[in-house]
């Protein structure tokens, strides 16, 4: 009767945070976790609470809601079976009504993400009068990241798209060079290590050619019950914040 009572419970829960979706389609975890392409539950000691995720399965297709307390911050996500990847393609746009002093369009941002083998590849460009402009590329695994700007130029292949993303970003380090402020790279590296610490996140940027064992600490963050996935997440001020040791 308790967990009967649980069940209903969560299930109020999750119908206020994403209204308007059958519940009796979607599952509530946790999280979902992008890298292994999996739910994840509420341990049963832990109290199920926003935000969360509610995940639909079908053939070919899992389809996430990311649920909040604040329901304007609610986000689907649709990732699409190609046999050898998962492909999910994210469109950011500024409301154009948070600019002050106008009310002009806002270009859109696009980023044709491609998960394999517990690695995330991702293509970002924007769209501006019909035309295409690349921003950059990204591989990212569990403890790192390598992200390499391009020139609004740039294309990948049409035929095969995250082979061509992969052959970009091979031996990164060899064929480009490191991101340097003072100076204007049409294309640059930059490379940073992850540790997850519980619940805080923390980003080290290991520049090239420097002996650090992690690198110099550019980010920390409080994860939510989402974890990475979070968008949302929590910056941490690190002033006086105790660092974890290498290992």
């Amino acid at each position: 009767m308790k967990t009967r009572n649980t069940i209903i419970a969560l299930t109020v829960l999750a119908l206020s945070a994403c209204s308007g979706y059958k519940q009796d389609t979607y599952k509530v975890y946790k999280t979902f976790d992008e890298y292994a392409m999996k739910e994840i539950p509420f341990r049963i000691t832990e109290k199920k609470s926003l935000p969360y995720a509610m995940v639909k399965r079908n053939d070919d297709t899992i389809r996430v809601l990311l649920c909040f307390a604040d329901t304007t911050q609610n986000q689907s996500i649709v990732y699409i079976n190609k046999g050898k990847y998962w492909y999910n393609l994210k469109k950011y746009q500024t409301d154009p009504i948070l600019y002050y002093f106008t009310l002009c369009d806002t270009v859109p941002t696009y980023t044709e993400r491609y998960i394999q083998n517990d690695t995330i590849w991702e293509y970002e460009y924007e769209i501006e009068n019909f035309i295409l402009e690349s921003n950059s590329l990204t591989r990212h695994t569990r403890n790192n990241e390598v992200y390499i700007s391009v020139p609004d130029t740039f294309r990948i292949s049409e035929s095969n798209r995250l082979d061509s993303i992969k052959n970009f970003i091979s031996l990164y380090s060899e064929k480009y060079p490191y991101h340097n402020s003072k100076k204007y790279q049409p294309i640059y590296y930059s490379y940073y290590n992850k540790i997850l610490r519980n619940d805080t996140l923390y980003i080290y940027e290991k520049p090239a050619g420097t002996n650090y064992r992690l690198g110099k600490l550019r980010a920390v963050y409080k994860m939510s019950n989402l974890g990475v996935i979070d968008m949302y997440r929590e910056e941490i001020n690190t002033y006086n914040l105790r660092i974890p040791k290498a290992e």
